[in-house]
């Protein structure tokens, strides 16, 4: 008899959400009845986390399983070396027709024409950018959606796409024609009057679909379907906006005064970010910020972060949507016990948390902390509470599809798909390299009761929490003088391990 072929892959990426953002890992609000069909029959895994709480690191990391130390993309504004080998290599070579549609990341939006990345706006007022589908990164073809919200309208398939199909529909994602007038003290949180059919979730979902009537089972694929959403500005089209009534949302956990015990770069940059727009960025970029665009809430009104939080859900509800089509089109081409399917986020989002938005420098769990759902062949259902990480992805399913092992920096934990028991980590690394203040780079050691951080550029900031008492990260006892020899330990074991590079990564080519 002939070898049985290999189960089809989809791996499906949010950008932005937390890990407490589902309905399946015990969020009392959000609907994602989807998703959490999903989980029913498939592994939860209840502490995966990403090494680097940025974009553009974090995706390069999941693909090539490789710090971004290692892989060269350590800050946004970056361009991930294209002769790196990557998952979709891994698969490629064992005969995996692979496909993405949506958000990629991998190269800088705002690189300029010369470099000739499809993964920036330039290259799609090029020549060589009609009909170009790839081949990507490993990746066959490609439908590339590029930003998200207000600037997700300038190039990539998408943006096409959208002048061909709508003409007028772009001006409808910006602030200025939302469905209400959005409130005063917060520039980000709108009602967006993008019809859902022309949103750029519904196209991905529509592409990913597409791509799935085409397969009909001779050969395994892998399609990696990637929403720019629940990324801020917070601006969900109807009637996803209006899903969530922002009175009933959970209010964020903070501690009075917490911050003022944490690196004093947090309240810091809080002047520039309050000093400046987000929107106004993304439409006109200016000099260089710092990555996540981290700010205090202190300046908003209790209803507008409220808005944001439910305007968030409703992103998540409406990428549920698109998941549970893509579900049902696997399901009627009969795919669906063939397949294995991923769900993650590149990062989280602070929303409130500690009195702060958006992310930055400081690696807060909310930031690091991340879903990942695992269902399909080989997968016995249940929650993992072991420590797995965006690093081992590679090396997982290198060991779970049997492909030819390729050198990475993670762990495979393909024993937990199959065993809910098996350990995880003990411990795991992540790092931050600045854009613009070189005194921010960090290093965090995490384990199941410390997490534990380091700016090797800065010996008067540090941070360190017991997360066995203290799981909200509200009480940071780095200098508490009855912890000095934990601290010691902890410092000689990061530095022994995971020595500072501060200075590791390609050239910065844009802005972002």
């Amino acid at each position: 008899m002939p070898p049985p072929t290999p189960p089809n892959v989809i791996l499906i990426m949010t950008d932005q959400q937390r890990a407490d953002s589902l309905g399946c890992t015990g969020n009392p609000v959000v609907q994602t009845p989807q998703i959490d069909a999903l989980a029913a029959r498939g592994a939860v895994f209840r502490n995966h986390f990403t090494p680097h709480q940025i974009c553009s690191p974090s995706r390069s990391t999941l693909f090539s399983g490789l710090f971004a130390r290692h892989h060269g993309l350590t800050r946004n504004g970056v361009a991930l070396p294209e002769e790196l080998p990557l998952i979709t290599h891994d698969l490629k070579a064992a005969g995996y027709r692979t496909h993405g549609a949506g958000k990629f990341h991998f190269q800088p939006i705002l690189a300029g024409a010369e470099h000739e990345m499809p993964d920036s706006n330039a290259f799609w007022d090029l020549p060589q950018s009609d009909g170009w589908t790839g081949p990507f990164y490993g990746f066959d073809t490609v439908d590339i959606l590029i930003g998200e919200s207000v600037s997700a309208t300038e190039g990539g398939h998408y943006a096409n796409w959208l002048r061909e199909t709508a003409p007028e529909a772009a001006a409808l994602y910006l602030p200025e024609n939302a469905l209400e007038q959005p409130p005063e003290d917060m520039d980000e949180v709108w009602k967006s009057a993008i019809p859902a059919e022309l949103h750029y979730n519904s196209w991905i979902t529509d592409r990913a679909c597409h791509f799935l009537q085409d397969q009909n089972g001779d050969a395994p694929f892998f399609l990696f379907v990637s929403y720019p959403d629940p990324h801020h500005p917070f601006s969900p089209p109807a009637p996803w906006c209006d899903m969530y009534d922002p009175a009933e949302v959970p209010a964020p956990a903070q501690v009075p005064d917490e911050l003022a015990a944490m690196p004093s770069y947090i309240l810091d940059n809080d002047r520039e970010e309050a000093a400046s727009s987000y929107v106004d960025f993304l439409r006109n970029p200016g000099p260089p910020r710092e990555q996540g665009f981290m700010q205090t809430t202190q300046r908003f009104s209790d209803a507008s972060l409220r808005q944001a939080i439910a305007h968030t859900y409703g992103m998540v509800s409406m990428i549920d949507d698109g998941i549970g089509r893509i579900l049902a089109q696997l399901d009627a081409q009969g795919l669906t016990g063939d397949t294995l399917i991923l769900f993650t986020s590149d990062h989280g989002e602070l929303l409130g948390d500690h009195g702060l938005i958006r992310k930055g420098p400081s690696p807060y769990l909310p930031l690091l902390h991340v879903p990942l759902i695992m269902a399909g062949p080989g997968v016995t259902p249940g929650e993992r509470n072991g420590i797995t990480s965006h690093l081992d992805l590679r090396a997982t399913l290198q060991d779970h599809l049997a492909l030819p092992t390729q050198h990475t920096d993670g762990t495979s934990f393909q024993p937990m798909l199959a065993e809910p028991e098996s350990p995880g980590r003990d411990t795991f690394y992540a790092e931050y390299h600045p854009r613009t203040r070189m005194d921010t780079y960090n290093q965090t050691l995490l384990s199941a009761d410390w997490r534990f951080t380091l700016y090797p550029e800065n010996p008067d900031w540090g941070e360190m929490f017991h997360l066995a008492s203290d799981p909200g990260e509200h009480v940071n006892l780095y200098f508490h003088p009855d912890y000095t020899k934990q601290k010691q330990q902890f410092t000689e074991q990061l530095t022994r391990e995971f020595p500072p590079a501060p200075e590791a990564g390609g050239p910065s080519l844009a802005t972002y």
